[in-house]
């Protein structure tokens, strides 16, 4: 649905014009009462021109139309463009007039078509806002590196015709200073903006940039100052997008939110607000953003069963098999994978009976080889690393199986971890696994004096690389104990 919002003396001009497409009428609302418009597509019309106004809901290329004077086709045309309609758009405007060109360069830009040399310089010539944003969202050949982007957006915000432009540029730019991870220069830029904007549309935009720098710029430990600074601008963005019934942009931010209320341990509010992301990503039927919902509430399941919630450990397990009903092994490998890690671990970690255990551990050892079956050492050698070395430490508390050994099976598993951990790249990785492979070291037995000895010089070394690897005073405590209980074992060898 679109509405034409109009001046009194044009309004009938307007429902002219729509009356001329048969049914036409019953997609498009033409009123001169700003309180009766319900929809986020509009148009605005007085007697002599048309504008189309700033599309901050992110629904359509965020391409800046200039003033187009008012004729029936130019209105229809405008109207067919806003409604999806863009080869019906074509019909009523000729490739002689200004309309035609920027209607063109804003359908290749929301299909993602080639944008082509003339259409650079026709944006060049006429805005330098839509100069930047067909270089950064476009299929521009050859490409901009990421200065020459800021340097676009840069001129852009100077160039601005009005406050209200500058800020939906800078709506723009910080997307791409947020992309680069360049949150120190962002944050400011974002400040700056608030300071001049004056739609509600623009102050929620630069309030949702603003709690996405903050959330990224949080460190542990985690303040209440700056988790509450945080929540209160996402719940505030997210009751503006409700209100304009935007489900999709109120559930990307219901999921960060509800990481926060996770965050303030406020378990509760968090799985309401996932949930209700859930809910509007269903509703709306867009199976990547619901996988990604789903998969964030399965994480935040499975935090809260590791932070004195065991209950929650199996609500988990259900979550995390709901994902994988999305996020299959032929369409989304690298997802599917993901899901079995956490699987496996959850596995590895759920209270179960002795009786129910083999269970418990045949499941994790089938999630570990999906896992390692996506993540090779060739291919992703970090990932790898950390499967083989929680899939080394769940084996060590499996029960004893028949047909080989648990304990040595997690020994190669470490090995193999370690030759990826090594101490120049990965020094904190590698000091956990050192530490692990010492817990392994002391549940396995030796068949003779000469291997204890060996054994025992093996771990003792293991337990002074790690003080040489980390400055963590856990870690080398932890090293410590062992180098202790080794000291203690030495006159029995």
């Amino acid at each position: 649905m679109l509405t034409i919002l109009t001046t009194t003396d044009a309004l009938q001009k307007a429902q002219d014009a729509i009356a001329t497409v048969d049914r036409l009428d019953e997609l498009v609302t033409v009123t001169e009462a700003p309180e009766n418009i319900g929809d986020t597509k509009m148009l605005t019309a007085d007697t002599n021109t048309l504008s189309v106004p700033l599309d901050w809901y992110d629904l359509e290329p965020p391409y800046v139309f200039p003033e187009i004077p008012f004729t029936p086709k130019n209105l229809l045309a405008l109207v067919f463009y806003k409604l999806g309609n863009h080869q019906k758009a074509f019909e009523f405007v000729s490739e002689a007039s200004p309309l035609y060109h920027h209607l063109l360069i804003a359908t290749h830009l929301q299909f993602g078509y080639e944008i082509s040399t003339n259409m650079i310089d026709f944006c060049y010539n006429t805005s330098a806002h839509n100069s930047a944003i067909i270089n950064y969202y476009g299929a521009v050949t050859p490409s901009q590196g990421h200065a020459e982007l800021k340097k676009g957006f840069i001129e852009a915000l100077s160039k601005a015709e009005n406050d209200e432009i500058k800020v939906f540029t800078a709506k723009h730019y910080l997307n791409l200073l947020l992309d680069a991870g360049e949150l120190e220069e962002a944050k400011p830029l974002v400040e700056e903006q608030l300071k001049i904007a004056v739609s509600d549309d623009a102050k929620n935009a630069m309030n949702s940039h603003l709690a996405g720098i903050l959330m990224a710029q949080l460190q542990l430990p985690y303040t209440p100052e700056k988790l509450n600074e945080v929540h209160e601008l996402q719940l505030g963005c997210i009751a503006y997008f409700e209100e304009k019934g935007l489900s999709v942009q109120a559930g990307m931010l219901l999921v960060d939110a509800a990481e926060i209320a996770n965050f303030k341990k406020d378990f509760i509010a968090s799985k309401e607000l996932i949930n209700r992301a859930i809910q509007y990503f269903r509703k709306e039927d867009i199976p990547e953003f619901l996988g990604e919902a789903m998969y964030k509430k399965a994480i935040l399941l499975y935090t809260w069963s590791k932070n004195g919630n065991p209950q929650y450990y199996k609500a988990a397990i259900n979550a995390f098999q709901d994902v994988l009903k999305v996020f299959k092994r032929d369409t989304h490998p690298q997802k599917f994978a993901d899901v079995h890690h956490n699987l496996a671990l959850i596995y590895s970690e759920i209270p179960v009976s002795p009786e129910e255990k083999p269970m418990w551990t045949a499941f994790c050892a089938s999630s570990f080889k999906e896992v390692l079956a996506f993540y090779t050492k060739e291919k992703y050698p970090y990932e790898h690393a950390m499967a083989s070395h929680n899939y080394a430490t769940a084996l060590m508390h499996f029960p004893p199986a028949k047909i080989h050994d648990n304990l040595e099976k997690a020994a190669g598993l470490f090995n193999e971890a370690l030759e990826i951990r090594t101490a120049s790249e990965y020094p904190f990785e590698r000091a956990l696994t050192l530490l692990n492979q010492l817990e392994l070291g002391w549940l396995t037995h030796n068949e003779n004096s000469s291997e204890e000895l060996k054994k025992y010089e093996e771990m003792k070394a293991k337990a002074e690389e790690i003080k040489t690897l980390v400055d963590d005073k856990n870690l080398i405590a932890q090293a410590d104990q062992h180098l202790e209980e080794l000291e203690k074992v030495k006159s029995l060898i």
